[in-house]
């Protein structure tokens, strides 16, 4: 029995948690799950071992084939090329640099650009060559990581996370769309036959540990740079 006056020092189990589970908490777990997948996967692929997953699959999607699905899978894998998330990523962030601050429009803007060049980097270090459908289309490039998942990845993902941290939008609908989006357009790569799975599933994670290194980025701005309300209402200099 406590005596009057004195502090409860019993916490319940729901604070205890909110106290654990932080929002660097969330990045650190985000980034340690993303590096070991890929550490995985990028072992099973340099081993050359991760035949009976990509042909299975690969057949599957081969037997599904139609040509309207096929037009439908091109236009959707058009629109979540590098190309198209770079532009939604810099208008995003021209956006956040007059509405909401500096720091925002630089993680948002850095995201296509860190997760293009990373996983540029990777597919040539691995060297790895794509199924046959990518002569179809004209696909060039080395196979693993996809950079169509990995780009969209760390493009909506980190800007779902800036958007609900912002309050624009619920977390339950950032989560949606951020995990939908790359989701869909790594599934295209896959129905068009230019990709094999590890290489999606290489990028989903290169994409979701640069969206971590973005978040971690935004969450130590965040704290240092005042909002454009804060600045509007701050005294003039002199």
């Amino acid at each position: 029995m406590t005596s009057v006056g004195a502090p409860e020092r019993r916490y319940p189990l729901r604070e205890w948690f909110k106290k654990l589970l932080t929002y660097w908490t969330l990045i650190a777990i985000v980034s340690a799950i993303a590096l070991a997948i890929f550490a995985d996967v990028g072992e099973d692929v340099a081993e050359k071992s991760t035949g009976p997953l990509d042909n299975a699959v690969r057949a599957w999607f081969l037997a599904h084939q139609n040509p309207t699905i096929y037009k439908i899978a091109a236009a959707l894998t058009s629109i979540g090329s590098p190309t198209v998330m770079i532009i939604v990523a810099i208008a995003a962030g021209v956006w956040f640099y007059f509405a909401r601050g500096r720091s925002k429009a630089g993680v948002i803007v850095a995201a296509p650009a860190a997760g293009g060049l990373l996983a540029g980097g990777l597919k040539v270090l691995y060297g790895r060559a794509r199924p046959a459908g990518a002569a179809l289309i004209n696909e060039r490039t080395f196979a693993f990581p996809s950079g169509h998942a990995a780009t969209s990845a760390a493009v909506m993902v980190t800007l779902c996370y800036v958007l609900a941290r912002e309050r624009i939008i619920s977390w339950p609908t950032a989560i949606v769309i951020g995990g939908v989006v790359p989701l869909v357009v790594g599934l295209t790569r896959l129905y068009l036959d230019v990709h094999w799975t590890t290489d999606v599933v290489g990028g989903w994670t290169v994409g979701l540990f640069v969206a971590a290194m973005s978040a971690a980025l935004y969450e130590r701005l965040r704290t240092s740079e005042p909002s454009a309300a804060e600045r509007e209402d701050a005294p003039p200099a002199g």
